[in-house]
């Protein structure tokens, strides 16, 4: 949905300047899928729109819902004939997350993910990124009469390698005169991008940063992590202390937990050492992610070892939760989206 072409296109088929904001709010705030379901335009108008602009540049070409109906994947065809999936989650009663994809596979290529076994083929533009939001939530809104209360880019691609086009769709989906959502309600994840944390803490003090750390160590993170060869722990790990210091938000660790790999006693140790060089403990919850299946040689650690991990933390004064996986039936929990 791109509001310059809709308002170059309205002002050519002489519509006044008011049905750019009918249009505008029916796309944004009701979630229109197509111009059939906007009865404020006058019919002419909807049927030069229908012919002549699109409101989503994707298309959804499947949609696949969980057994216990708390994740719903889609697989959104682009114009080039590459395709990109999104994944809807249920965390809580009536709370839907999105979380919304920024590449056409990845450049970072974690070998336990399968979006980065897929190597990048291309950046996302801002409109085939929020408009996986808009055709999630138009879904939401037929299927179940709810909406989407956050939004997660932590789907396929890193996101800080395609930042400008990231920040655009941060924006409308912030700006209150397009969807309105609050800037809290909205998280980047990133592998570790150095530059695009520091641009990050500028441009949104108050979005919610994630980082996918998963190693305290340069060796094995290097292994788990490539991105860790050009920004390696200590150079994230001044950026994170400069990034708290001037916002003063906290920040979400995401650490996926792979059996016989870093889910040690010792690791757990070194993950605190580490934390708290960054900044106090105060200004981080650690996310534990016990390990989705992708084909890989990598193992799931068993449930009493990811409680031992997350105990140990615990006592040690951080914040700890483990993420509940949604999704696997329909390979849409976290590390499984492959398009």
């Amino acid at each position: 949905m791109d509001l310059k072409k809709l308002s170059v296109f309205l002002k050519d088929n002489g519509a006044p300047a008011f049905r750019i904001k009918q249009a505008a709010d029916a796309v944004y705030k009701n979630f229109a899928a197509s111009w059939d379901e906007v009865p404020v335009l006058p019919a002419a108008l909807r049927e030069a729109l229908h012919k002549g602009l699109r409101i989503h540049s994707v298309d959804n070409l499947e949609t696949l819902v969980s057994k216990k109906g708390d994740a719903v994947k889609f697989c959104f065809g682009l114009k080039d004939g590459l395709k990109v999936e999104s994944v809807l989650l249920n965390l809580l009663p009536e709370k839907w997350s999105i979380c919304l994809s920024t590449q056409v596979g990845c450049p970072v290529r974690c070998p336990f993910c399968a979006t980065g076994r897929k190597g990048l083929k291309r950046n996302l533009s801002p409109e085939e990124i929020t408009d996986q939001f808009l055709a999630a939530a138009h879904y939401l809104k037929k299927t179940r009469s709810q909406k989407i209360s956050n939004v997660i880019f932590m789907g396929m691609g890193e996101p800080l390698l395609n930042y400008d086009s990231v920040a655009e769709a941060i924006r409308a989906l912030a700006a209150p005169d397009r969807v309105g959502l609050g800037q809290r309600h909205i998280s980047v994840s990133t592998a570790g991008h150095v530059p695009g944390i520091r641009r990050f803490a500028k441009d949104f003090p108050q979005c919610n940063l994630a980082i996918s750390l998963h190693a305290t160590e340069d060796a094995l993170r290097s292994d788990l992590v490539p991105l860790n060869n050009t920004y390696p722990l200590g150079q994230l790990a001044k950026a994170l202390t400069d990034y708290i210091g001037s916002t003063k938000r906290r920040v979400f660790v995401e650490y996926v937990m792979l059996e016989g790999v870093n889910s040690s006693r010792s690791q757990a140790a070194r993950l605190n050492s580490w934390l708290r060089s960054v900044a106090a403990p105060k200004y981080f919850v650690v996310n534990l992610i016990p390990y989705n299946r992708t084909g890989g040689q990598y193992r799931t650690p068993a449930r009493e070892r990811i409680k031992v991990f997350a105990d140990l933390l615990e006592t040690m004064g951080l914040e700890v939760t483990v993420r509940k996986s949604l999704g696997e039936d329909i390979s849409g929990a976290c590390g499984q989206l492959a398009g």
